[in-house]
């Protein structure tokens, strides 16, 4: 069965750039300019296999632009094409190859309906879970694009707080409690707290909260307060305290709906967890809860997919970098970052408690930083690359994780934790070694710049 190879070049709001090219790589229809509409996509596919053997296939090639990709692959699998997709790295360098000072959308549909005879293992084939994995996916990004929000609110609330009123927000236990929210939200105004004195003070705050309010915070604030008003008594020209009150206002508002966004989005992505993963046994690996747990589910999708352990790791990106020359090869490179950022922020995550709970996971932590040299952040990406291994098993068998020693006995969580504090536990020297090396290496890589822009 002969196959035609359609490059795409995809626009977010402009016409797609199609070019059709056979298996050797010679153009064999001209290029064709389609919106993404059904009609469209039925005229390209009955441009291209104009005067073609029956039972010719089309293969569409494209970068992972935005979300245009997806009506593509829609069509393509429902109607029994092939859709694969190229990383824009690659693109990018097969286009420099072609055309080194010139860039266009026919030159990048050609590049890409090129690329099968340059590089045949750049084509990944497009995954499209099914509904329910795919919605649970996009709820787990949408969480932690609102956590994201949530944390950039509270680092500019204390940024600002640590020059308005030095020392305020160590005297909240909670920097972020509902009555914190409360007094930022009325008074950010130290000379404001002045004025409303001690008692009144003691008074808003216990009214702000129904829980137990500690005896000396208001003391503190008020403290902190005096201390403002002392060192801004004669800046009146510089700083506006009532509109410094708005912009806080301003921060507080975008907290609040973000902190209420996330509680229904937390609450989604309970029900469709519970029904695309409803016995939860990837909970019962260390390191990961109900958290992570959606997110794993909804990035791996189908387990099966995947048709060894190697390609489990790769997916990851959390795989090594290789440079080889002769009989040379270099070692401990960087790993290539060549997947879901989500994924390796939650392995990493996960594998760094794991390795306090599991003792092959401890002991494989243990070599990296003792025998090995290595720093903290490399023995936990050490880690991470068996326990991709663990989360593909469970989630493919549907099994509970069973606990092992390091000699492959089943054991109980009591006696897991107890053989990783007696035999694993790395000694604060050897941290304190391989920090000071990385210091180091920071050093000398500093000096080196400094030396090169000299030169």
């Amino acid at each position: 069965m002969s196959v035609l190879n359609v490059g795409i070049d995809l626009a977010v709001t402009g016409k797609h750039q199609a070019d059709i090219r056979d298996e050797k790589g010679n153009r064999v229809r001209s290029g064709f300019s389609f919106y993404a509409v059904k009609e469209e996509f039925d005229a390209l596919c009955e441009h291209a296999l104009r005067n073609a053997p029956e039972g010719t296939k089309l293969r569409f090639i494209c970068e992972p632009t935005a979300m245009a990709w997806f009506p593509l692959a829609i069509y393509a699998l429902t109607n029994g094409h092939e859709i694969v997709r190229v990383k824009a790295q690659k693109a990018h360098a097969l286009r420099k190859y072609y055309s080194k000072y010139k860039k266009g959308d026919k030159i990048d549909a050609k590049v890409l309906a090129l690329m099968p005879v340059v590089d045949r293992d750049a084509l990944d084939e497009i995954y499209l879970p099914g509904r329910l994995v795919y919605v649970l996916d996009r709820r787990c990004r949408q969480r932690e694009k609102i956590s994201k929000n949530i944390t950039a609110t509270k680092a500019r609330l204390q940024s600002l707080y640590h020059w308005v009123m030095p020392g305020l927000s160590v005297c909240f236990s909670d920097p972020y409690s509902t009555r914190a929210i409360a007094f930022y939200g009325k008074y950010s105004n130290p000379f404001k707290v002045k004025k409303l004195g001690l008692s009144r003070l003691r008074t808003f705050l216990q009214k702000s909260c129904r829980q137990q309010m500690a005896p000396e915070l208001p003391e503190k604030i008020y403290q902190a307060a005096l201390a403002a008003c002392e060192l801004y008594k004669s800046s009146s020209e510089q700083i506006d305290f009532d509109e410094i009150q708005q912009e806080v206002n301003c921060e507080l508002q975008l907290f609040e709906a973000n902190v209420k966004v996330l509680t229904q989005i937390d609450n989604a992505i309970k029900k469709l967890y519970e029904q695309a993963h409803p016995s939860k046994n990837i909970e019962t690996l260390p390191g990961i809860s109900d958290i992570l747990g959606p997110v794993y589910v909804g990035i791996i999708g189908n387990p099966r997919r995947f048709s060894s352990q190697s390609k489990v790791r790769g997916y990851s990106g959390m795989a090594p970098k290789q440079k080889e020359s002769g009989e040379n090869a270099k070692k401990g490179l960087n790993i290539s970052k060549d997947g879901h950022s989500r994924y390796r922020r939650a392995l990493y995550l996960s594998a760094d408690s794991a390795r306090q709970w599991d003792p092959q996971l401890a002991k494989i932590y243990f070599d990296q930083m003792v025998h090995k040299g290595n720093c903290h952040a490399k023995a936990v990406c050490a880690v991470v690359t068996h326990l991709t291994s663990r989360i593909h098993r469970i989630l493919k068998e549907d099994r509970p994780y069973e606990l092992r020693d390091t000699e492959g006995n089943p054991i109980s969580k009591k006696e897991a934790r107890a053989i990783v504090l007696k035999n694993f536990i790395v000694p604060e020297k050897v941290r304190v070694r391989t920090r000071n090396r990385k210091q180091r290496k920071k050093r000398r890589d500093a000096i080196a710049i400094k030396c090169e822009a000299l030169i």
